[in-house]
């Protein structure tokens, strides 16, 4: 009995040990998608805990309240399009883009196929679905229309949303004439029996979007912490570009709605879109800086260098 007794002593010391070796990392997230899949990957495979990590997840309505919730420190590191780390710069809250997510555009409009909606031109006194005011949606349908000419202030009306099922129920519903979708709801929607219709794809575009986004402060005090929490985030967007089954799992597991062709659909669509090793493009950048120029010129103009930092990353 003594034995015993002294057994679940050193079971339970070793236990507390263990949790207490676990150092905390709260993450937010604007919104899940398939940038948010090395995330999923490295915490499901445990590959945050074994680098010592243990993640808190807050899930935000869009980017504007994640990067809201970073600059007031309660959250560590925002899972955000890149314009916020540049916005939050120039407003002198120095922050670091510390690894991207993805590399392309994750949006594309889409209107319902029996709308008269076919082009950016027809959206002329309509509605459109936005994420939030100041996300990347709400950056991107300002540029895109202030190019053919229009005025995103005056001739449409952007309407807050949300996301994924938020938005198609306004689409279906007629409370906004189109929508911003991104991956996967893009693939789900357009296998849906010809109901809806691509108005404009940005997905083409090379372009910081995704991205992990910490404040100076919390990175000088954490230096260690960040570069182990980036080696697991590495080590899953590794397995995401290199196993096409550990992928298609990961899918799967994430979006357990979807059906199978969407699902290899997806599989061969997402690794285009994904980041490798967490490498942040010079020319996704400099799309980004001018898509922010165009809808905001009083923004002050941000380097590369100034907002974008490798030098947590693993070595490759």
């Amino acid at each position: 009995m003594r034995i015993a007794s002294t057994l679940a002593v050193l079971a339970l010391f070793f236990l507390s040990h263990d949790a207490r070796a676990q150092t905390l990392v709260k993450i937010g997230v604007a919104q899940s998608s398939i940038g948010t899949l090395p995330l999923e990957v490295a915490e499901r495979n445990g590959f945050f805990a074994a680098e010592g990590i243990a993640i808190e997840t807050y899930n935000f309505r869009g980017g504007a309240p994640t990067v809201q919730a970073l600059a007031s420190r309660s959250i560590d590191i925002c899972v955000c399009a890149g314009d916020h780390a540049v916005r939050l710069r120039s407003r002198g809250l120095p922050a670091k883009i510390i690894a991207g997510l993805t590399e392309r555009h994750g949006y594309a409009l889409l209107a319902l196929s029996a709308s008269d909606i076919m082009n950016l031109a027809d959206l002329r006194g309509g509605t459109v679905g936005i994420t939030s005011p100041g996300s990347l949606t709400d950056n991107s349908i300002r540029y895109a229309i202030a190019e053919i000419g229009m005025n995103p202030d005056r001739d449409v009306t952007l309407a807050s949303i949300g996301v994924g099922l938020a938005m198609r129920a306004a689409v279906d519903g007629g409370s906004v004439d189109a929508g911003m979708f991104t991956t996967p709801d893009v693939q789900a929607a357009i296998a849906d029996a010809g109901k809806y219709r691509i108005v404009h794809d940005f997905r083409d575009l090379q372009y910081t979007a995704l991205v992990l986004i910490a404040l100076e402060t919390w990175l000088g005090n954490n230096a260690e912490t960040a570069r182990a929490f980036l080696r697991a985030v590495g080590r899953a967007q590794d397995l995401l570009h290199d196993d096409g089954e550990a992928l298609r799992e990961a899918l799967r597991d994430m979006y357990p709605a979807l059906n199978a062709p969407t699902v290899e659909q997806l599989a061969g669509d997402v690794p285009e879109s994904l980041a490798s090793g967490g490498i942040v493009s010079e020319e996704g950048y400099r799309t980004m800086i001018s898509m922010l120029s165009a809808t905001d010129p009083e923004l002050k103009k941000v380097s590369f260098t100034d907002v974008v930092s490798a030098a947590y990353l693993p070595a490759r």
